[in-house]
Formats: structure tokens, sequence, C-alpha cells
């Protein structure tokens, strides 16, 4: 048979029964209106009673919602330097269920696509040169910067090409 979710405590049973196993709700007979398992009576001062029907706890109370804010922070951070970093983190935060993760994730995205294609339109324009963005600590294109400086000012010495 078919497994059957019980109307009142909504576990799942075998199907093999007409009620529930574990609350002994009879699935038939069952009314949701009718259903007093959360109704107590209060007494008041006057000596009535008052009847109270609380609403069952809701699955999600306790769970705490995960704050993104330091996510964000870090991807903006790696988007504004352009690293492939940020694509990570900026897919990262797109995954997540959070409203306000997504639309930071999809702006870094955005944010990165557009400095990729910028710097890609500057390499094939012959605007930038692409060793530079590949390997910006080169020391070989330092040492021919420092010999070229040398060559132009003819001294040894760097503080003389700037006048000091």
């Amino acid at each position: 048979m078919e497994p059957i979710k019980c109307p009142n405590c909504g576990k799942i049973n075998d199907g093999t029964t007409d009620f529930c196993i574990y609350c002994g709700t009879i699935y038939e007979e069952y009314n949701a209106e009718d259903d007093d398992s959360n109704i107590f009576f209060i007494p008041t001062r006057s000596g009535k009673r008052q009847e109270v029907k609380f609403n069952p706890m809701p699955e999600q109370i306790g769970k705490k919602k995960q704050n993104y804010t330091i996510m964000i922070l870090i991807g903006y951070i790696f988007a504004i330097l352009g690293s492939v970093l940020g694509f990570i983190f900026a897919f990262y935060l797109i995954t997540r269920k959070d409203s306000t993760a997504k639309k930071h994730g999809i702006i870094q995205l955005v944010l990165l696509i557009i400095e990729f294609g910028i710097f890609g339109f500057l390499i094939l324009t012959g605007q930038i040169d692409p060793n530079i963005l590949l390997n910006p600590f080169n020391t070989t294109q330092m040492a021919n910067m420092t010999n070229m400086s040398q060559n132009m000012s003819g001294s040894n010495n760097l503080s003389s090409l700037f006048g000091f």
C-alpha cells in the first residue's frame, strides 16, 4: 500500500491501517475543525472557563536564519579587485535561499563581467599589454625600466632623474 501522511500529526504511516499509528486519528472521520487536541480551558475571575485554542508550532521556528554579511563583503572585495575568486563568491551567494544574498551575488557577478569585459576590450585593442595583467610583479620588466632610467640620466642614481 501507499504511505499516508496523517492529517492530524503529520507523520508518515505505512498505509496498512485506517488510522494513524502515532496519534490514533481515524482517517475517514478526521475533521480539522473538530480537532480539540489544542483546546484548553482557563478559569477566569468570574468563575467561568475561557476556551483557548493553540495553533501548532511551526516547524521552522528553531532554525536560525543564516547571515551572509561577511561573505557578501569578501565577495565585493574580490569583485572590485577583479579576481577570479570573485566569481566563486558570487556564485556561492547566488545559490543561497536568502534573497539578500542572491541579490548581492548577482550584483557581484555583473560587476565582474563588466570588469573582465573592459580588460578584454583593452587587450584586444592593444591599449594594455596582456603580460602586465598576467604577471603584475614581473621583475624583468621592472629591471628594464630601471635600466631605461639609468640610460636616460647617464647616472646610476635614480634621485638625479627627479632633480634631487
